[in-house]
């Protein structure tokens, strides 16, 4: 799950032409999402902010992908955002895909429900993504719908398919983000988080129709220290490698830390690599350690009378995982987000 506020712009001139576009077909070629035996695709998300963008500038021969998060499809339909075109035309100058990522909304129930509720309504969506992909040039979409309630999984399944559908006729590539699960026992999920988040991902019928998923493998929600450890990690990717293709499979790694009060036994911060920086300046003694059962790195630190702990992802644990991307022959890795990550990680993303 991915801890983000929304804010976006709404484009009339985009709404006013969606009603008009035709979903002409265009060859869609089975190999453009395809990632080769030598090489796996590197996503990397992106929320704005200088951070962010620094990171992208600076590292645009380490990704394949530019999945920015700036765009929501509407109750009605209709699509709302844009991109910056100075990222969109670095991108285009170093050959990088560019996949923005469309939510529900600001992950609003409300909004996916009225939207499945009517084919006219899946259908100006479906037009909208379409039209903007192809005026911008983008190479397809990811639908990161989140928030979705369990008894809502077959409407969701449906409109991926429909979608994929249109999207291989205009020669555009279609991705979907999917939420981590271990199984499809909802007892084995605290609370109701099977009811309220996980339960409305299918995995079989998604896998079917994207061209590839980015599977969200971190924020365990049994873990009191590491996001994502290993042992998790390997259940949640041995249950999805039982239901989609390995070579559909993108390999979600977090580059933010979890912050916990070692006395109060609570999380109380979630940043990313300006943080865990200034804990280094702050406190110079301290001393990062691997963890080789949780494959992540931790760091301990006194202040102010309390004790924390700091678990992020190092270049050692980045490329713990991304040898789980080789040895299964994975589609690649789908890393959230830009801005939040040691510069180190890049070392473990060579090819």
């Amino acid at each position: 799950m991915r801890l983000q506020i929304i804010s976006i712009k709404n484009s009339v001139a985009l709404l006013l032409a969606v009603c008009s576009l035709s979903l002409s077909a265009l060859p869609y070629s089975a190999l453009a999402a395809t990632s080769t035996a030598t090489h796996y695709q590197r996503l990397f998300y992106y929320r704005d902010g200088p951070l962010a963008k620094a990171s992208f500038l600076a590292h645009a021969s380490s990704i394949d992908v530019f999945a920015p998060q700036v765009y929501s499809l509407l109750a009605d339909g209709t699509l709302s955002g844009n991109l910056d075109p100075d990222l969109l035309a670095f991108a285009k100058k170093n050959k990088i895909k560019v996949m923005p990522l469309v939510t529900n909304g600001n992950f609003s129930p409300a909004q996916y429900q009225a939207l499945f509720a009517s084919t006219a309504k899946e259908d100006t969506a479906i037009s909208a993504l379409v039209y903007q992909a192809k005026t911008y040039g983008y190479w397809g979409w990811q639908v990161d719908f989140e928030q979705m309630q369990a008894e809502d999984k077959d409407a969701f399944s449906a409109f991926i398919a429909r979608a994929a559908a249109a999207f291989h006729q205009n020669g555009l590539v279609l991705s979907v983000a999917i939420v981590s699960k271990v199984s499809d026992t909802p007892s084995d999920y605290k609370g109701m988080l099977w009811e309220n988040l996980i339960g409305a991902y299918d995995y079989d019928a998604l896998g079917k129709s994207a061209d590839f998923v980015s599977l969200m493998s971190y924020d365990d929600p049994e873990s009191s220290g590491p996001i994502a450890p290993m042992p998790w990690l390997k259940r949640v990717l041995a249950y999805t490698l039982a239901h989609v293709p390995a070579s559909k499979v993108s390999l979600g790694i977090p580059v933010y830390y979890w912050q916990w009060n070692d006395m109060t036994k609570k999380l109380v911060q979630i940043g990313g690599n300006e943080g865990l920086q200034n804990v280094f300046k702050n406190h110079p003694t301290v001393q990062p350690v691997y963890d080789s059962a949780s494959a992540e790195e931790y760091v301990i630190y006194a202040s102010g009378g309390q004790v924390y702990t700091i678990w992020y992802e190092s270049s050692q644990s980045v490329a713990a995982r991304v040898a789980l991307v080789k040895a299964d022959k994975l589609y690649g890795v789908s890393i959230w987000t830009l801005g939040l990550e040691l510069s180190s990680i890049y070392t473990s993303l060579k090819e």
